[in-house]
């Protein structure tokens, strides 16, 4: 069953059709080589025979005339009978049975025939027309005949020899007499020729049998070779579309797209898939890319891609900036690899294309991510160092502030029991025993505020309205002759604050910005403004003063950092500890000759009422 399939297939295929066709040709071929062979034979047959039958009758009326002219010349008795052609003839015919391949006749003109009249209408007209002929010839026929085909030769007989014509004029008395090169008559020989047409009709048939077999072998040979190699050709093609239709899908559904560049690195095609048609163009045909990239490439990276284009290497990730048809900036990212012929010769690049800049954003989002993670670290890292350092600081503190209290009470007891003494005696040590009392005060102050300091303590909010609560704490400051305090308020909002906490924040900030202007020659002002943006408080303590200097700025809010001769450096620092407890922050801004300006944000009550929200 599964031959007849294959055989079905291949008589289906277009091999198979061909050798329909083949066989078609052939068939026609073998029947002419048979035919021409059979037309041959009969023409050879006709050729030779005719020319073979004519010299055979020539002699013979050679030997007749030759005879009777030997007759008439030694006085024979009687002539030669004018029947002796046909009588010979007869009994040559008789000798030789009816059945012989060869019969001999001798016939008459017709109308005038001495003994032999023509057999039949054939040999009449062809007997008639010699006669009528001034120079008759022998003609040779095929002829069918009702006792089958014969090759037929007539010879015409003419009289050459007066005893030939006195014998048949007496023969003919009272007949219109015969003459001198008269046609007396005609030799006639019938060859029968069945059999040879038989055998040549078997002989061209198996010609064009063996010729056909032969042919469709030949055919059928180089057929089925065909049809193998249209097989495996189709099934490679086959193959190699399903491959390609593999590779278009793939680049169809990829947002990648893929680019063939010359020997002379410029583009001859693009593949394109997903959205890159916006990207690539037709335009961009028959150009390098140089001449079609225009954005995001450094000096320096063209340098690079070129070095790897000149020595034939592949590269990767080569990164450019286009703009597309809507005016939108995209970042692109290529990969690919030179191409060698056979004989090792470049002949180009391949590679990808692809539209990174989801990428990218994603990247610098993680980036920024990173940093923010990083800056959190860096922020725990260093409250845990605050807060370790502020640990072993409030240790410290503490032991200082036991052991030295205790020499300043006995101290301060000693001082009033000398001021007692003094007065008793009416003695005057009021100076000296003043810096005694004023110094012991300092120091008590130091530990106090050392304490604060390494001692955080919880906060008691409370909403206040900042602008009647600053105006309050403003009230109460005595500040140096000559020092205007301005204040600029604009917040028109609440606040949740420790009072207190922050009480000690706006002191500290006036305070140092009265210390700082104390000795300019400038107008000496300090401005406290407050603003609400928003969801946030801002105040700011702006003064007049020299400014702080650029190299010292970032380390004011460093514990124990201090530029005065007095002090602790602890205050901004104290200042900074209580607004970040706050949740808040402040910035400070200064430059030197200018002025310092301190400004802190909060969130307003509002706020926080509406994230709890």
């Amino acid at each position: 069953m599964k031959g007849v399939v294959r055989w079905a297939h291949f008589l289906g295929s277009r091999a198979g059709q061909s050798f329909i066709l083949f066989l078609c040709a052939a068939q026609l071929l073998a029947a002419g080589a048979g035919y021409g062979l059979y037309v041959a034979s009969v023409n050879w047959f006709e050729e030779h025979k005719s020319a073979e039958k004519i010299t055979a009758l020539r002699l013979v009326d050679a030997f007749v005339n030759e005879y009777s002219n030997l007759r008439a010349k030694m006085g024979a008795n009687a002539p030669v009978p004018a029947t002796f052609r046909a009588d010979a003839i007869a009994a040559f015919n008789k000798a030789h049975g009816e059945a012989e391949a060869l019969r001999l006749l001798w016939v008459g003109v017709p109308g005038r025939e001495i003994k032999t009249p023509p057999l039949d209408a054939a040999m009449v007209a062809t007997i008639s027309s010699l006669a009528a002929s001034t120079s008759p010839q022998p003609v040779s026929q095929l002829l069918d005949l009702p006792g089958g085909r014969v090759f037929r030769t007539i010879y015409p007989s003419v009289a050459r020899e007066q005893s030939c014509i006195d014998c048949h004029n007496q023969l003919q008395a009272g007949r219109a007499p015969w003459h001198l090169n008269d046609m007396m008559g005609a030799f006639v020989i019938d060859v029968p020729m069945s059999a040879f047409i038989r055998t040549s009709i078997w002989q061209a048939v198996g010609l064009a049998i063996a010729l056909f077999l032969a042919l469709a072998a030949i055919g059928l040979f180089f057929a089925v070779d065909l049809y193998h190699k249209a097989v495996e050709r189709d099934e490679a093609e086959a193959r190699l579309a399903e491959s390609e239709a593999r590779f278009r899908d793939f680049a169809e559904a990829t947002s990648d797209w893929f680019w063939e560049q010359d020997e002379n690195l410029r583009f001859i095609g693009f593949l394109r898939g997903g959205q890159a048609e916006q990207i690539t163009s037709a335009d961009d045909l028959g150009k390098t890319r140089r001449e079609t990239v225009k954005l995001g490439v450094t000096e320096e990276q063209w340098a690079a891609h070129d070095a790897d284009l000149a020595a034939r290497r592949p590269f990767h990730n080569f990164r450019f900036q286009r703009e597309l048809p809507n005016d939108r900036i995209i970042h692109v990212s290529i990969s690919g690899k030179p191409v060698f012929d056979a004989k090792g010769k470049f002949r180009g690049y391949r590679g990808t294309g692809r539209d990174v800049t989801a990428e990218l954003a994603v990247e610098v989002e993680l980036q920024r991510r990173v940093e923010e993670r990083t800056a959190a670290l860096k922020a725990a890292q260093g409250d845990l160092l605050r807060k370790e350092r502020l640990s072993a600081l409030g240790q410290l503190t503490a032991t200082m502030a036991h052991e030295l209290r205790n020499p300043l009470s006995a101290i301060r007891n000693t001082l009033f029991a000398v001021k007692e003494t003094a007065n008793a005696k009416d003695m005057s040590f009021d100076r000296p025993l003043g810096r005694i009392e004023r110094s012991v005060e300092r120091c008590d102050r130091i530990i106090s505020d050392l304490l604060d300091y390494t001692r955080i303590k919880a906060l008691h909010r409370a909403e206040v309205a900042p602008d009647a609560w600053l105006d309050e704490i403003l009230s109460e400051q005595r500040l140096a002759e000559g020092i205007t305090l301005e204040r600029k308020f604009g917040a028109d909002c609440t606040i949740e604050i420790d009072a207190e906490q922050m009480r000690r924040v706006v002191i500290n900030l006036v305070e140092n910005a009265a210390q700082a202007i104390a000795d300019t020659a400038r107008e000496r002002r300090i401005t406290v403004s407050t603003a609400r943006a928003g969801g946030t408080f801002e105040m700011a303590v702006e003064d007049t003063g020299s400014g702080i200097a650029s190299d010292i700025l970032p380390k004011v809010f460093e514990p124990l950092f201090s530029t005065k001769s007095f002090g602790t450096g602890l205050g901004l620092p104290v200042v900074k500890q209580i607004v970040e407890q706050h949740g808040g922050s402040i910035a400070i801004a200064s430059e030197p000759g200018k002025g310092t300006r301190v400004s802190i944000k909060l969130q307003t009550a509002v706020k926080k009422k509406e994230i709890a929200a």
